[in-house]
């Protein structure tokens, strides 16, 4: 059972991810996030080869198996208990390790550089354009979104604001800027906004451009 806020219906969109040394896996993710964690699900077949390549790798890496159509998480360590029972949901998917194995996102563009200048950013502290506008960073890759960060858009005369925008720009990566009442609501505003220009973009397809940083889209969910 995942953590879903009240109220809140289940937006899945199409991702990659890894589990520590294990991965990439094709994934759907949901639109946001609990406690900066992404929230997965895969098919059945995907499903199977993340509990075969846990089951073969090192004794310390998560332990997974499947039990009568169930796949189950389970402690690291002995006496081994079981954390997580998962069932396929109505589509056939299974959902688990959202309350017990650190999922991430897959990207094949180096984030380092952003990272970086995003945390001096963030330590020095930069006057924000508003409390409700963020700005949503990313990883473009076609048919898919890598998200790496959400947070305050800074002021346009804020040194932050150019300094994020160039890292974002050398770096090869993406941002949307919204306005939106939290994070997370900015989040799904730009998973949404992605995949709705990129729902016809097969798996693996080169796109370019990809999209630019500080593009504007429209405001989140209130």
């Amino acid at each position: 059972m995942h953590p879903q806020p009240s109220g809140r219906r289940d937006e899945w969109f199409p991702s990659s991810v890894t589990l520590e040394d294990l991965g990439p896996y094709p994934a759907d993710v949901l639109g946001y996030r609990h406690d900066g964690m992404i929230l997965p699900r895969f098919t059945a077949d995907t499903a199977l080869r993340i509990v075969d390549d846990a089951q073969a790798a090192a004794p310390d890496a998560p332990r997974i198996r499947v039990t009568d159509g169930t796949v189950e998480v389970l402690s690291r360590g002995l006496p081994q208990t079981v954390l997580e029972r998962c069932a396929p949901d109505p589509a056939g998917r299974y959902a688990f390790g959202h309350a017990s194995l650190p999922w991430c996102e897959h990207t094949t563009t180096d984030p380092a550089g952003f990272t970086r200048a995003l945390d001096e950013a963030q330590a020095g502290g930069y006057p924000p354009e508003a409390l409700d506008t963020w700005t949503v960073a990313f990883a473009d890759h076609g048919h898919r979104m890598t998200l790496l960060a959400v947070f305050r858009t800074p002021h346009e005369n804020a040194a932050a604001y150019d300094a994020l925008y160039n890292a974002l720009y050398a770096s090869g990566l993406s941002s949307y800027e919204t306005t939106a009442a939290r994070a997370d609501d900015a989040e799904i505003a730009a998973r949404r906004h992605f995949h709705g220009e990129r729902a016809h973009v097969a798996p693996g397809t080169v796109v370019w451009p990809t999209v630019a940083p500080a593009t504007r889209i429209p405001a989140g969910p209130r």
